[in-house]
C-alpha cells in the first residue's frame, strides 16, 4: 500500500463518520453560526454608531480564522484521544507507515473538510450581517493551510501529552480561546509576537481581505518557515513522548 492510499482511506474514514454522525456535524455548525450572531450584534449593539465598518469586516474573517485555528488545534490531540478510548490506538500502531505519518494524514484530511465548513459559515456571516467582503478563496484558503500547519504542529505536541496523560481538555480549551487574543497582536512588520504559531499567516488573511494590504514576497516565505518549524517540532515531540508512552505500557490503557 502507498502512502497515497493512506490519505485516501482517511478521505473515505472521514466521509463515513460524517455519514454516520450527520446530526452531529449539522448541530455545530448551527450553534457556531448561533455564536458569531450573538458576538457580532452585541458588539453592534454595545458599541453603536461608534463603530466602523473595517472594525465588522475584521470580525467577520477573525471569526472564521478563529474557527479554523480552533479545529486545527484540538485535531490531532482529539483524535488521539479517540483511538485511545476507541481501543483502536494499537492498530493504528501495526501501519508500517508509523502512527505519526496516519494522524498526519488524518489532520490534513480534517482540515480539508473544514475548510468547507468555513467557506460556508464565512458566506452565511457575510449574508447576514450584510458585510460582503471581496475574498480571493484560492489565497485565502492557500495561505490559512499553510498557516494551520503549525497549529497541526501544537496539536501533535498534545497529541504526546495525551498518550501519557489522557485528559488534555482543560490544555485545548485554554489554548483555543487563548488565541482570540493572540490574533489582535501586532505583528507586521516583524515583532516578537510574529514568532507565535498561526498568528503571522491570520494577520496576512485578514489585512488582505479586509484592507487591501500587500506583502513582500519575504514576509510569506517567514509564514511558511513558521508553520514548518512548530509542525516539525511537534512532530520531533510527539515521538519523544510516543517512546516515553511505549516505554510506560500506556499505549493501550486510558
Amino acid at each position: 500500500m502507498s502512502i497515497l492510499n493512506v490519505f485516501v482511506v482517511e478521505i473515505r474514514m472521514l466521509g463515513w463518520e460524517l455519514k454516520r454522525y450527520l446530526f452531529n456535524t449539522g448541530a455545530m455548525v448551527v450553534v457556531m453560526y448561533i455564536i458569531f450572531l450573538g458576538m457580532f450584534w452585541g458588539a453592534k449593539s454595545i458599541a453603536g454608531a461608534g463603530i466602523n465598518q473595517s472594525s465588522l469586516d475584521s470580525m467577520v474573517i477573525g471569526y472564521v480564522l478563529w474557527m479554523s485555528a480552533m479545529f486545527s488545534l484540538q485535531g490531532t490531540g482529539s483524535v488521539v484521544l479517540s483511538e485511545s478510548q476507541r481501543g483502536t490506538l494499537e492498530q493504528i500502531y501495526l501501519s508500517p507507515y508509523g502512527a505519526d505519518i496516519i494522524f498526519f494524514f488524518k489532520a490534513v484530511t480534517n482540515t480539508l473538510f473544514n475548510f468547507v465548513i468555513l467557506t460556508l459559515m464565512l458566506y452565511l456571516t457575510m449574508l447576514t450581517t450584510g458585510r460582503v467582503l471581496s475574498v480571493n478563496l484560492l489565497y485565502f484558503y492557500l495561505i490559512l493551510f499553510i498557516s494551520v500547519l503549525s497549529l497541526n504542529g501544537i496539536g501533535f505536541m498534545l497529541g504526546g501529552i495525551g498518550l501519557i496523560h489522557k485528559k488534555i481538555g482543560a490544555v485545548n480549551g485554554i489554548l483555543s480561546f487563548g488565541l482570540i487574543g493572540l490574533m489582535l497582536l501586532r505583528v507586521y512588520p516583524l515583532t516578537g509576537f510574529s514568532f507565535l504559531p498561526f498568528i503571522a499567516g491570520a494577520h496576512t488573511i485578514n489585512a488582505h481581505i479586509v484592507h487591501g494590504t500587500s506583502f513582500p514576497l519575504w514576509w510569506y516565505l517567514f509564514v511558511i518557515g513558521n508553520s514548518l518549524f512548530y509542525l516539525f517540532i511537534g512532530l520531533a515531540i510527539f515521538r519523544l513522548f510516543e517512546r516515553k508512552a511505549k516505554r510506560l505500557n500506556k499505549m493501550g490503557q486510558y
